[in-house]
């Protein structure tokens, strides 16, 4: 597959929208305070992510623009789950596992592509920053995958009347 560098960034920063969007969602969904919280901090990184691509891109535009072979399966399973992502969190019934199963395989595959990435930049801080964004992929996936064990393991938690009664029985005044 040939692509210019320019396409491959649009392309990362759709992505990186979607997962923000995704994060949100869930966020709205879940009844954890501790988990929506960290949901919240993930999709804030998903848009630090995607400010920092947007400049990454600026600077390619006018180092490369001629366009390169990337490893078509990383760019086309990339392109399949950023799309999966955006349709999925557009459901009015959407199902939290659903979310947290798309929204891991979206971090592993963010992962590869911006280690793939890293192998074409044109200078050594911008493939520090990529193999960077390939390590925050990483500790994104080990995050949720931590919740979504948590929430299979307990999933009463997270049906609203037995959460609205937990916190009903527990008082934090100390």
């Amino acid at each position: 597959m040939e692509i210019t560098d320019k396409e491959v960034f649009e392309i990362a920063i759709n992505a990186e929208i979607r997962a923000k969007e995704a994060y949100e969602k869930l966020a709205s969904l879940v009844k954890s305070d501790i988990i929506r919280d960290e949901l919240i901090f993930l999709a804030g990184e998903e848009n630090k992510h995607r400010e920092i691509i947007a400049m990454m891109a600026e600077k390619f535009e006018g180092d490369r623009a001629e366009a390169k072979k990337i490893d078509i399966d990383i760019m086309g399973e990339f392109n399949v789950i950023a799309e999966k992502m955006g349709e999925v969190i557009k459901k009015p019934d959407v199902n939290i596992d659903e979310i947290y199963e798309i929204a891991m395989k979206a971090e592993l595959v963010s992962e590869r592509l911006y280690n793939e990435l890293a192998g074409y930049a044109a200078t050594e801080k911008t493939r520090l920053i990529l193999q960077m964004l390939a390590d925050m992929e990483r500790n994104h996936y080990n995050i949720l995958r931590k919740q979504y064990e948590y929430i299979t393991r307990y999933p009463d938690i997270y049906k609203e009347e037995f959460y609205d009664q937990l916190m009903k029985d527990i008082n934090f005044n100390f």
